[in-house]
């Protein structure tokens, strides 16, 4: 009994002894992983610079591997040294926010070494709601921006009054009563003699037609005259001045019955006659009068006259005058030229289409197109101008002041469209109406 005593006692004592082992083993162990853990746990150290998130992880125990961290989200990748070093790339663009919340996300790794796996915790700031990207600060490169000289150019603008020519729809032609007009009288001042010419109202009549366009165009277009005329003749009577026109006598028989054939009708607008004034051909319409002579008749706009352009042998006429002439003409409106030619006539604006408006003299007075028509005997006030080779060279179009009837429109509208007379009298003054005069 004793040694079976003795036996047990021995197997106690070393259970003690073992156990003893066990537990001095086990504070060998943890003491050992503590200080790696705390050694790992001081050796990480967080860059938050401008750059990047650097975290260095140093083993005491480490194998010949070493890992790198490689992405935001912990991935670590194989390299060659004795240190670990996770890092995360910023982004590469700095961000403007138009939400400042942040939250933290937490990402766990592993790396696995020898026989070992120790745990890295990387905590990042993840900055939601991103609305801007700007770039983070490499070496800062400047550009030099080349400062652009402004150039400073004067021009001298034409300005052209866009007053658009109207185009009148071909009237209802219509048959019409005549009366004997030979008991009146008128007085008329020839433009070409300047001569005063009296005489009965059929005779003087027929004198203004065969002056003014022959006996040889189109009988509808001088039906047109014949009324016009004799309309602006009752019509300078009643203002009490004298008639300009052309006159020419010696009339033929066929002008004479013609003209019998319209006797004594008269354009009226709102029952009253109307200044009838005419021209021989335009500049592809005609003038509106308030831009000519300055007030406002309603029938006396601008309107096509679309012939004219294409066959007036009046229209592109160019004019030569020596530049000695033109000085001579210039200064004579007290203007003292200078040695610039080509300033001396320039065209400032223009109305209805070609007509000019005003003319700079060589930067010193302002004539109208009107007045150099009549300065250099112009056919019209329809015109550009230029200077070469010691001339200038003026080009007009059209003949006369462009108001009212054209007789060239006139005479085209009727050989090639068939007008009839009152049909080219409505065209080309706006809104009248043709009838049978009262007796004076």
């Amino acid at each position: 009994m004793k040694k079976i005593k003795s036996f047990f006692d021995k197997i106690k004592n070393r259970n003690i002894v073992f156990v003893l082992s066990l537990v001095v083993c086990a504070g060998v162990i943890s003491f050992v992983a503590f200080g790696m853990n705390g050694a790992e746990g001081n050796a990480i150290k967080i860059d938050n610079s401008s750059e990047t998130l650097t975290t260095t992880v140093t083993w005491y125990k480490a194998g010949p591997e070493l890992y790198e961290l490689n992405s935001q989200y912990g991935v670590f990748q194989k390299v060659s040294a004795t240190t670990v070093k996770a890092s995360v790339s910023k982004n590469t663009e700095k961000t403007a926010l138009k939400n400042k919340k942040i939250t933290t996300q937490t990402t766990a790794s592993a790396v696995t070494i020898g026989k070992g796996t120790v745990k890295t915790t990387v905590i990042k700031k993840v900055k939601r709601k991103i609305s801007t990207t700007v770039t983070s600060k490499p070496a800062k490169i400047t550009k030099k921006k080349k400062k652009k000289k402004k150039r400073i150019t004067t021009t001298t603008q034409t300005t052209t009054v866009t007053t658009k020519a109207y185009t009148p729809s071909k009237a209802k032609a219509n048959t019409y009563s005549t009366r004997d007009i030979s008991e009146e009288k008128y007085t008329v001042k020839s433009i070409t003699t300047g001569k005063k010419i009296k005489s009965d109202g059929f005779d003087i009549l027929c004198q203004i037609v065969n002056g003014e366009i022959g006996s040889t165009w189109n009988e509808e277009a001088i039906k047109a005259q014949a009324v016009a005329a004799y309309t602006y003749l009752r019509y300078c009577k009643e203002k009490g001045i004298t008639a300009e026109l052309g006159v020419k006598s010696g009339y033929d028989s066929r002008l004479e019955k013609i003209v019998k054939s319209v006797e004594g009708l008269v354009c009226t607008y709102d029952g009253s006659l109307i200044d009838a004034v005419f021209c021989a051909s335009t500049a592809g319409c005609t003038a509106d009068c308030s831009n000519v002579w300055g007030g406002s008749y309603p029938y006396l706009k601008s309107v096509d006259s679309k012939y004219d352009a294409d066959y007036d042998p009046n229209y592109g006429v160019t004019k030569t005058i020596a530049k000695a002439d033109v000085k001579k003409i210039l200064q004579k409106q007290g203007v003292k030229l200078s040695t610039k030619k080509k300033n001396w006539i320039k065209v400032l604006s223009n109305y209805n289409g070609k007509y000019v408006g005003d003319v700079s003299i060589d930067g010193q007075i302002t004539l109208t197109g009107t007045k150099i028509r009549s300065l250099f005997e112009l056919k019209s006030a329809a015109f550009t101008v230029k200077y070469s080779n010691k001339n200038f060279i003026f080009t007009t179009y059209g003949y006369g002041h462009g108001v009212g009837m054209s007789q060239w429109g006139a005479q085209l509208y009727a050989s090639k469209s068939g007008y009839k007379f009152d049909q080219i009298l409505k065209h080309y003054y706006s809104g009248i109406d043709i009838s049978l005069s009262q007796e004076i």
